[in-house]
């Protein structure tokens, strides 16, 4: 709600101060008084360039500033912009001689762009200003969503929608992160392969190290065997039967003299364990192996195990581990293969369920078009505007946050000419009926607290604009509205009547303006009635035309 409007050396204002109220406040004076400028300084508030040639003659700057009360999502909103506000929102411009332009809220220099941006929230300015909600096709949906009682299902498919592209996103992500990682999956299943195609080891090495060692002296140990067998066992001269030969000496020397009898139980402890030695070089010789396969098999498997080492300059140990890595690097990216998977089937099936919530949505939405046209044109009839048609057309697009539908609204004023945009209006008149209209059937659910009508009652009289008022009424139930008339039959509807006047002084005409009280309400009327000659019986008629709307 607009609570504050100060204006400072703007047109014919030197300095004007008003307060305002809720509900409908009407604007009154005679035609040049400077009504208009009152709702020309609020475009400003709004973001409207003016150009500097408004500013009063004699001075080098004009000022307008507004306080505003605002909801708890223009707050929210504010703060998400770094902007402090309270329960009040104050709004200031300042329009320089040859400088630019400069804005103010809460006393924080704000950019053209964020200021527009918050005051589209909170004023509609209803005639020939760009700002004009109703007239933008981008909020014909919202508003057409909102008079059908489709919030809550619109929310819950945003929701899905959006969770639905989050998916997609994270979709393509996933793909184009595995599309870079694909040369490291074949290296990684590559390099695995090959180290468990080894059959790698712990300790094989040195074993095979010792085995071809063997093998490499086998013809010399053998050589050396048989020397030994033979010096101790086999040649003619050989030391076991040497020792037999000396052990039947000894016997019989023992018999002769027992006391030697020690020395022939060394020589048969020697014998013994000469054939000892013997049978064990026998047997060693047996197992040595002369296959010149089986050593081109060792150096064979020695020449794989030096050249995977020499690959990944580790030893074998460290080559099983570094496997032990590699395959847990590899499941990593086989789970992102799965979920790839999963991810795709997650979205066909969301995507068919939103499209499922977007054609029950579209569905809706046609119903409500048509009970929105029918209670519109009802509206437009009481407003003089009988031979108007209005439809709300629709064209699909691709699924997007809104579902699939675009909607806008079209109009033919009058009869004979064709369907049209709603932004294609050009008369001014026409413009702040068709908006009355709308804000009427709309009042409930429009979220823009103000509305401001400047050409309401233009081209109307009478019952017509009897009509007008008490729409004006109804709608100033949800919203403030202040409204510029010359008309008394909208005047009397008012809640708070501001009289709007031209006075020299000083050399100079100033504008002045009054907030009304009940007495100066109905002469202010008996002068719109009459004009100049204000009879008793046109101050009656002014009384019954008050009682009849506010006793």
């Amino acid at each position: 709600m607009l609570k504050f409007l100060n204006v400072k050396n703007f047109a014919l204002m030197e300095e004007l101060s008003l307060d305002f109220e809720s509900g409908l406040t009407v604007i009154t004076g005679e035609t040049g008084a400077g009504k208009s400028m009152i709702v020309e300084a609020i475009a400003v508030l709004c973001g409207e360039r003016v150009d500097d040639i408004l500013i009063r003659t004699g001075k080098e700057f004009a000022e307008v500033a507004g306080v505003f009360q605002v909801s708890k999502e223009v707050i929210e909103a504010l703060k998400n912009k770094g902007i402090e506000v309270g329960e009040e929102l104050i709004i200031k411009r300042k329009i320089q001689r040859g400088k630019r332009q400069i804005s103010y809220i809460n006393d924080q220099v704000v950019g053209i762009g964020l200021l527009k941006d918050i005051t589209k929230n909170l004023i509609d300015l209803v005639g020939q200003y760009e700002n004009q909600s109703l007239f933008n096709p981008q909020n014909h949906l919202d508003l057409l969503d909102r008079f059908a009682g489709l919030d809550v299902q619109r929310s819950e498919y945003k929701k899905n929608f959006l969770h639905y592209i989050n998916l997609k996103k994270n979709l393509e992500e996933l793909q184009e992160d595995l599309k870079t990682k694909k040369e490291r999956i074949e290296f990684l299943r590559y390099e695995i392969d090959e180290i468990t195609n080894a059959n790698l080891k712990i300790g094989e090495e040195e074993k095979l190290k010792t085995e071809k060692e063997l093998f490499i002296t086998a013809e010399k140990r053998l050589s050396l065997i048989n020397e030994i067998i033979s010096l101790l066992y086999e040649s003619e001269a050989n030391v076991y039967s040497a020792l037999s030969k000396a052990n039947r000496l000894i016997n019989e020397l023992v018999a002769i003299d027992p006391t030697l009898k020690s020395v022939n139980s060394n020589i048969e402890l020697s014998s013994n364990i000469i054939e000892e030695v013997c049978r064990q070089l026998i047997d060693y010789r047996e197992n040595i192996n002369f296959s010149e396969e089986h050593l081109e098999e060792i150096l064979s498997r020695l020449d794989l195990l030096n050249r995977l080492k020499k690959k990944y300059k580790r030893e074998i140990k460290e080559i099983l581990d570094y496997q032990e890595e590699m395959k847990s690097e590899l499941a990593r990216i086989e789970v992102s293969e799965d979920e790839v998977k999963n991810l795709k089937e997650t979205i066909e099936k969301l995507e068919k369920e939103i499209q499922a919530q977007a054609e029950k949505l579209s569905r809706e939405r046609h119903r409500a078009a048509r009970e929105m046209e029918k209670k519109i044109l009802q509206v437009l009839k009481k407003l003089g505007m009988e031979k108007a048609r209005f439809e709300i057309k629709f064209e699909k697009k691709l699924l997007c946050e809104d579902g699939f539908d675009n909607a806008e609204f079209y109009i033919s004023p009058n009869p004979g000419e064709e369907l049209k945009p709603l932004r294609k209006i050009g008369s001014g008149g026409e413009i702040s009926r068709v908006t009355l209209g709308l804000k009427t059937i709309l009042s409930e659910i429009d979220k823009i607290p103000i509305l401001i009508f400047d050409e309401v009652d233009t081209g109307i009289g009478g019952r017509i604009a009897e009509a007008v008022g008490e729409l004006l009424l109804e709608v100033s139930r949800n919203h403030q509205i202040i409204c510029i008339t010359h008309l008394p039959q909208i005047s009397v509807f008012a809640h708070n009547h501001i009289l709007v006047k031209k006075e020299f002084r000083d050399r100079s005409t100033i504008t002045i303006v009054t907030k009304l009280d009940r007495e100066q309400r109905k002469m202010e009327i008996a002068r719109m009635l009459a004009g100049r000659e204000i009879t008793r019986k046109v101050v009656e008629h002014a009384e019954e035309m008050l009682q009849k709307v506010r006793p």
